[in-house]
């Protein structure tokens, strides 16, 4: 038999505002997990900074949706 079993954790990321307390939690011990395994201490550091960069897109992305298209 077969159990499987799924967690759950919402990261929330503000634009201008502090990440959850769960999230940061969550990505601060799954680095640390990461760099236990691959013994770069930096680890935990390259998952906040990958974070901020996909934060920094999504709000480009959003922004350019902002205007107007022309058509011809």
């Amino acid at each position: 038999m077969i159990i499987i079993i799924i967690i759950i954790i919402i990261i929330i990321v503000e634009t201008l505002g502090p990440m959850n307390k769960a999230g940061f939690q969550f990505l601060s011990e799954h680095g640390r997990c990461i760099s236990q395994e691959s013994v770069d201490h930096r680890e935990s550091a390259f998952i906040f900074q990958r974070l901020s960069i996909t934060v920094q897109r999504f709000n480009a992305v959003a922004v350019q949706g902002t205007f107007a298209t022309h058509t011809p």
